[in-house]
């Protein structure tokens, strides 16, 4: 989990990994230089499974992940937001799905959508099947990103994050993956993922936008596919660079609520 801010959601977040039923694991926190009182709550915490870093400045969820990574020891990597609320049983059904499928290399679960004030206002259900999950990273990540739950291989061999891809690092790190690795989607709805007016800024939403368009121009440059795929990257210029924003806000929230 990396941190920058995380109040008031932070303690609910830590809250629902403490409380696993499965109880071997290291809870790595990368503290991204907070400002707030994520700080002083972290160091509260007496748990000794607990591993706090901190960052002297801002880097960004992407090489903050990448910090965490680095500490990792265990032959499993899950991860987890400041935000979101993971269900107590969500590792144990992680990790007895990996077990009972040694072919998959990264999981990930479906989730309920929450609101800022923790009200149920959706749901999100990628595809379960590997190839059915490559179809749709086409178009979008079809992992959620705070339900991942790999192999350490996994991370190690594509060398974790790329930082130049922050906003967008999970899309990026699935796309360079999708040739080498086997994916899957437990269907449980095993997190609570947080969906609030504050979780982006314009400025910040508009960066995640282009940084979805470059991670698909570079998938295309490498040949992951075929010519029609210029079809989805004019789609995609269209809706980041042309589409006035207030209508692309709106779709973003209709599709978001369905």
């Amino acid at each position: 989990m990396a941190v920058y801010n995380g109040m008031p959601y932070l303690t609910v977040a830590v809250e629902s990994i403490l409380a696993q039923t499965y109880k071997n694991f290291e809870f790595i926190i990368v503290d991204d230089a907070s400002t707030d009182k994520s700080r002083k709550y972290l160091k509260s915490l007496k748990d000794k499974r607990i591993s706090l870093l901190r960052n002297n400045k801002n880097l960004g969820l992407a090489a903050s992940l990448n910090r965490g990574l680095k500490r990792a020891g265990g032959e499993y990597i899950a991860r987890m937001d400041a935000d979101d609320i993971s269900l107590p049983q969500r590792f144990e059904v992680q990790l007895n799905f990996m077990n009972a499928n040694p072919d998959i290399d990264l999981c990930g679960t479906w989730v309920e959508k929450i609101n800022s004030a923790g009200k149920i206002i959706g749901e999100t259900k990628h595809p379960q099947a590997d190839t059915s999950i490559k179809k749709l990273l086409a178009w979008q990540s079809a992992i959620v990103h705070p339900t991942f739950f790999a192999k350490s291989k996994f991370f190690s061999e594509l060398n974790n994050y790329d930082p130049k891809y922050d906003y967008a690092e999970e899309y990026e790190l699935l796309m360079r993956a999708k040739n080498r690795f086997k994916m899957a989607n437990v269907p449980q709805k095993l997190l609570l993922w947080r969906i609030w007016n504050n979780r982006r800024s314009r400025q910040s939403w508009e960066k995640m936008e282009q940084v979805d368009f470059a991670i698909k121009q570079d998938a295309y440059k490498r040949g992951d596919y075929g010519k029609q795929y210029v079809i989805i990257l004019g789609v995609k210029y269209f809706v980041t660079y042309i589409m006035p924003y207030n209508l692309k806000l709106s779709l973003f929230r209709l599709i978001k609520t369905i």
